[in-house]
């Protein structure tokens, strides 16, 4: 296999700090479908520790480099912005939110994938949050967002084409609620030269009482494997519920 391009790999790169704002802001979404019940209440001093036990950590994708993922003040106002545009419960008003370390590979193709998860202080408002991101604003806002925010991040050379659409998940023991798919088109210029990258994510999330969880999976010049999404949110789910017992 041929190494990636130098000038690929910083577009890649650059990059990044979009990908995570996505993530951050529809984890902070809540997601959409029915909730199930959680059996405990948890209170704002637990939230912190019982999302970073939910988060995906490395030895879930041991063959992935891990990398560091704070949360930036960038990501805030990204994830703000979207919560806005959808209606949802803002994000100053969640118990937590975190966000698992990037998991990144390398090769022909580049894999980025993440977890979020976010606490708020009732079920009810999960669930008001995931009846906006069911609604028809969904999408306008989710590609609106990312457009705007891939656009910041690799400066105005960029030209940038997104399309996203719902995905069928069947998993019922999964308790998954939501996933999109999109494909992204992006061109940069460096120098003389244009680099075209194109890129492919799936954002899957499901609620559990007070928490909604995203699993993000980024795939460039590739397509996310269908099979380690299934197995990942097994992961999160089986966290989720024994985090709250």
């Amino acid at each position: 296999m041929l190494p990636e391009p130098p000038s690929n790999r910083s577009a890649i790169r650059r990059s990044r700090a979009w990908i995570v704002a996505l993530t951050a802001g529809l984890a902070a979404a809540g997601w959409v479908g029915v909730a199930v019940a959680s059996p405990t209440t948890i209170t704002r001093s637990q939230a912190a520790a019982v999302a970073a036990a939910v988060s995906l950590r490395h030895s879930d994708l041991p063959a992935l480099k891990q990398e560091s993922n704070p949360i930036t003040p960038q990501d805030k106002r990204n994830s703000e912005q979207l919560n806005a545009c959808l209606g949802e419960v803002p994000l100053s008003e969640a118990f937590a939110l975190a966000q698992s370390p990037l998991f990144v590979g390398a090769g022909t193709t580049y894999a980025q994938v993440s977890s979020s998860v976010s606490i708020l202080p009732s079920a009810a408002l999960v669930a008001k949050d995931s009846r906006a991101v069911a609604g028809p604003r969904a999408l306008p806002c989710l590609q609106s967002s990312l457009t705007s925010a891939l656009r910041r991040s690799l400066g105005s050379s960029a030209s940038v084409t997104i399309h996203g659409v719902r995905m069928s998940w069947t998993d019922p023991g999964a308790n998954v609620a939501f996933a999109f798919h999109f494909t992204i088109a992006v061109r940069v210029k460096q120098g003389t030269v244009e680099v075209s990258v194109p890129m492919t994510l799936d954002d899957i999330g499901f609620t559990y009482g007070q928490l909604g969880i995203d699993l993000s999976d980024l795939e460039v010049r590739g397509t996310p494997s269908s099979a380690l999404e299934h197995q990942l949110v097994g992961v999160l789910v089986a966290r989720a519920q024994a985090a709250d017992r």
